[in-house]
C-alpha cells in the first residue's frame, strides 16, 4: 500500500514539472521565432526613437527646384541705337559717342586701338513681357568674345542717376537659356556715381562701387533669377520683373560690354580714372589714344516704366 502511494505521489511531481515548464518554453520558441523574422522584442519597440540628424541641401549650380525658365520675349520692344566704330576702323578711332565726362564710352579698341567689333554695340532693346520676365538684347558688331569679356546691363531703380545693380555675365555659347558665368553685384553704400552724379568727379572719386554680391550662379547664390543666351551675335538676358519693381517697376538701363576686366568696385569708371588717365578714342584729341581705360562701349540709359520728365539723370534723349 505505501509503496503505491510512492509511485502515485511520484506521478503526480513529474506531471506538475511538464505542465509549468511548457509555457515558458513556447514563449521562448515565439520570441526566438519572432527574432529570425525581423521582429523587434516588445521591448524593443516601446524604446523611444533616435531622431537622425537635419540634413541640409545646398544648391550649388542651376535654378531652383520648381523655378520658370523664361520663354521667348513678346510685346513691344524699347530700342536704344548706339554709335558703332565698324566705318572708322583703318583710321583707328571711334567717330564719336565718346563723352567720357558725362559716363557715355564708345571704345571697343584695346591699348593698340585695335577694333573689337565683339565689344561694339550697335544697338539694345529692352520687352517687359507679361511672363514675368524683362528682356534685354544687346546688338553686337561681332559674336562676343568667350575670353574674359564680360557683358551687362546697369540699373538704376529709383531713377536718381546712381546705378544700383551691375549685373554681369560672361559670353554666352549657347542658344537655350542659361545660368552660366552670372553675376549681380550690388551698390550698398550708395557711393556709384561719387559726389557729381553722371559727371566726372573734378578731382575724381574712388568709392566703394558695386561692392556687395547678390547673385552669382558659379556658387548657386541666389540662382533662377537672371538667365542668358547667345542668338546670332546678340546676347540675351532675362531678368525676372521682382528685380525691376514688378510688373509696373520703374527703372532705367544702360548696357554695356567689358573686355578689360574693370574691378566692380571702380564704378563709375569715369570718377575713378580722369580723362587724361583714361585717354581717348577720339582722333585730334588731346587725350588722344586710349591710356588705361579701352575695351568699353555703353549706351545712354533708357526710361523704363514712365514717361520722361526731363529732369531724370542721364537718360538717353526722348
Amino acid at each position: 500500500m505505501e509503496k503505491t502511494f510512492r509511485v502515485i505521489l511520484f506521478l503526480l511531481v513529474i506531471f506538475t514539472f511538464q505542465c509549468g515548464c511548457s509555457p515558458i518554453l513556447s514563449q521562448r520558441e515565439q520570441h526566438s521565432t519572432s527574432t529570425l523574422a525581423g521582429q523587434s522584442s516588445p521591448v524593443e519597440s516601446q524604446a523611444t526613437p533616435t531622431a537622425l540628424p537635419e540634413r541640409k541641401i545646398t544648391q550649388v549650380s542651376g535654378a531652383l527646384p520648381g523655378s520658370r525658365l523664361p520663354g521667348e520675349p513678346k510685346g513691344s520692344a524699347q530700342i536704344i541705337y548706339d554709335q558703332t566704330c565698324a566705318q572708322t576702323v583703318e583710321s583707328k578711332k571711334a567717330p564719336g559717342g565718346d563723352e567720357y565726362s558725362n559716363g557715355r564710352f564708345e571704345r571697343p579698341f584695346d591699348k593698340d586701338m585695335k577694333y573689337q567689333p565683339s565689344l561694339d554695340i550697335n544697338r539694345s532693346e529692352l520687352i517687359r513681357s507679361t511672363d514675368g520676365w524683362n528682356y534685354f538684347t544687346i546688338f553686337l558688331e561681332a559674336q562676343p568674345e568667350t575670353s574674359k569679356a564680360v557683358y551687362g546691363i546697369e540699373l538704376d531703380l529709383n531713377i536718381d542717376g546712381r546705378g544700383d545693380y551691375l549685373i554681369q555675365a560672361a559670353a554666352p555659347v549657347s542658344n537655350t537659356w542659361e545660368e552660366t558665368g552670372i553675376k549681380m553685384w550690388w551698390d550698398s553704400d550708395g557711393d556709384v556715381g561719387g559726389q557729381v552724379i553722371n559727371r566726372s568727379d573734378p578731382k575724381g572719386y574712388k568709392g566703394s562701387g558695386f561692392e556687395s554680391l547678390r547673385v552669382d550662379t558659379s556658387s548657386g547664390k541666389n540662382t533662377g533669377s537672371i538667365w542668358t543666351r547667345l542668338v546670332g551675335s546678340e546676347i540675351q538676358f532675362a531678368l525676372k520683373n521682382e528685380l525691376t519693381g514688378g510688373a509696373g517697376g520703374k527703372f532705367t538701363w544702360k548696357p554695356y560690354t567689358d573686355g578689360m576686366g574693370i574691378s566692380t568696385t571702380q564704378y563709375d569708371v569715369n570718377d575713378y580714372f580722369l580723362l587724361p588717365a583714361a585717354g581717348s578714342p577720339l582722333l585730334g584729341e588731346r587725350d588722344y589714344p586710349l591710356k588705361a581705360v579701352y575695351s568699353l562701349d555703353n549706351t545712354c540709359r533708357g526710361l523704363s516704366g514712365l514717361t520722361p520728365s526731363g529732369s531724370e539723370q542721364g537718360v538717353c534723349p526722348p
